[in-house]
């Protein structure tokens, strides 16, 4: 009885601790460089640039706001501390203009972006690793591992007729080969393809703007809170659950599929409020939503997103 009374208290403590440290480290605390903030913040919101891009049908001049923050945000960071949130934020003003240009639009700001990107020029020299890129479905081996990884993109360009429940087991049965602490196996997958519990639920999660009404499959990758215990396992669901996600979206790739990753980096209300249109027991915490199904076409745009250098995120210990 004391050992477990002892684990109790524990989780208390190392929640503390946990709130502390977030406190301490987190994108709005002024005791981080501000250079690392700045980092994140840049591709945030160029990634919203690229995602808009990405849309089956892009609204003319969306994002405006976004455009003028990329911009501002991008003059004042310091590029000798990652050239990646540049690369990234000129790339996708390049592609917003392309594709302006493309439906014969006009417009003050896209003329002030173009003249931003040509005070850039010498400063970061093209080409720019941001905006789309071209994504093929067709002639892409999924017996091939380093392919399949490689070749894996959000796509959000997907078919909105349901998969066959076997297809989709298919999929699930693949994702179970993730690794999981002492084989404990507590991810779960839900699943859904009614349409209006769909639309429901992408509501509540509120990241599918823009393609959201051609979602017609949807999984729900949660991890029951009971295959853990004491403090040092509070974390463990989220590891577990992430492992299995990643696995999910490498065999909706295999099989040919698209599919798109939507956080759930909400607050409780909502998630209970997700459980409840899901069907999920309260037991469950919740990792992430993924879209997917069929693409609507063999071919389509998909965000560049540029990785960082390997050497830029590696420690080489000796």
């Amino acid at each position: 009885m004391f050992d477990k009374v002892a684990k109790l208290a524990g989780i208390f403590s190392e929640a503390l601790r946990d709130a502390a440290l977030f406190l301490r480290f987190n994108s709005y605390s002024p005791f981080v460089d501000k250079s690392r903030r700045a980092f994140y913040k840049i591709i945030i919101e160029a990634h919203t640039i690229e995602k808009g891009l990405s849309l089956p049908s892009p609204k003319p001049l969306f994002g405006k706001d976004k455009v003028r923050f990329v911009m501002r945000a991008l003059s004042r960071y310091d590029i000798g501390h990652s050239p990646v949130p540049a690369h990234m934020s000129l790339g996708a003003l390049e592609a917003y203009l392309a594709f302006h240009a493309q439906a014969g639009a006009s417009d003050p700001l896209l003329d002030e972006i173009s003249g931003y990107l040509k005070q850039w020029e010498t400063r970061l020299p093209r080409p720019w690793q941001g905006g789309t890129r071209d994504y093929r479905f067709d002639g892409q081996p999924a017996g091939d591992l380093q392919h399949l990884i490689a070749g894996r993109s959000s796509v959000r360009t997907l078919s909105p007729a349901p998969l066959e429940p076997a297809r989709i087991l298919e999929a699930i049965a693949l994702a179970q080969q993730a690794p999981s602490q002492c084989n404990r196996q507590a991810t779960r997958v839900h699943t859904y393809q009614d349409p209006a519990r769909i639309q429901a639920l992408l509501a509540l999660q509120g990241g599918s703007r823009g393609f959201a009404d051609t979602v017609g499959n949807l999984f729900v990758v949660s991890s029951d809170i009971c295959a853990w215990g004491g403090p040092g396992q509070r974390n463990q669901a989220y590891v577990d659950g992430a492992l299995f996600a990643m696995c999910l979206l490498l065999a909706c790739r295999a099989l040919g599929w698209g599919a798109c990753p939507l956080n759930l980096a909400i607050d409780h209300k909502t998630e209970s409020a997700i459980r409840r249109v899901g069907g999920i027991p309260a037991g469950e915490r919740l990792i992430l939503m993924i879209a997917f199904g069929e693409p609507a076409a063999p071919q389509t745009r998909v965000a560049f997103s540029p990785r960082r250098p390997a050497a830029e995120i590696a420690t080489l210990h000796a």
